[in-house]
């Protein structure tokens, strides 16, 4: 692979070949970012919202995170998936929900720009005793998400007692992943329901982690639109390159 971009995510450096086919990066054996002609998730000087998910020119390989103060939200990389989605996307105006499998970053976009963001340790949380974000039965999902949205003070006590079910073997692995997952993102909808509320979302994610989110957000009548994640990433790192050249 010819690498010209790089993401790091705090532990690990992904790398993406810009003039390949393929949206699909690669987990590079170090963290040497030599020969990188653009990358995201180093300490460079974060840009305040609201603003562009990118800068109009950049002096520097370092593709700047975007901050907000409160909640105190910075980016972690998403910054180029969300310029990707909006390049292709330019009139689009409501909610982007970037899921991954420790966190999941919601942001406002309007008029081409960030407006404000909101993280959530969801897949970190799941993950910690299930088997990660996970769609099974739709039914049972939706009645454990309705039942979390309405009580969600009782998040934590859902996961102990699927635990408990899923250790006595009274329910599968799958099946308790599935209704932890939808017992978390019930949690998360409870607590930005006045951010999405009217809004049109877009998940953009890979397939499996979109899933669970399509699932809860159309339980609740939400307009949702869906993008994968790898190729917005890829369009959003081609115009960081783009912009350094400039």
């Amino acid at each position: 692979m010819s690498a010209q971009a790089g993401i790091f995510d705090g532990t690990e450096l992904w790398l993406w070949d810009l003039e390949s086919a393929s949206s699909a990066p690669l987990l590079s054996e170090a963290t040497e970012r030599s020969g990188l002609s653009v990358i995201a998730g180093t300490s460079a000087p974060a840009r305040n919202l609201p603003c562009t998910a990118l800068p109009d020119a950049l002096p520097s390989p370092d593709i700047p995170p975007l901050s907000q103060d409160h909640p105190r939200t910075v980016t972690q990389g998403e910054e180029v998936t969300l310029a990707g989605f909006i390049a292709q996307n330019p009139k689009f105006d409501g909610i982007l929900c970037l899921p991954s499998a420790t966190s999941t970053l919601w942001a406002h976009a309007s008029a081409e720009e960030i407006v404000s963001m909101r993280r959530f340790l969801t897949g970190t949380m799941v993950s910690a005793a299930f088997d990660g974000l996970t769609l099974g039965d739709p039914e049972a999902f939706t009645e454990a998400l309705s039942d979390t949205m309405s009580r969600p003070e009782h998040a934590a006590l859902r996961l102990a007692t699927l635990k408990t079910q899923r250790d006595l073997d009274e329910i599968t692995p799958t099946e308790a992943a599935s209704r932890a997952t939808a017992a978390m993102i019930g949690a998360e909808l409870a607590a930005t329901r006045a951010y999405w509320l009217g809004q049109p979302v877009a998940i953009i994610a890979p397939a499996p982690l979109r899933a669970p989110y399509r699932a809860a957000l159309e339980s609740q009548f939400v307009p949702v639109s869906q993008a994968d994640g790898n190729v917005m990433t890829l369009a959003g790192l081609r115009l960081a390159r783009e912009r350094r050249r400039a």
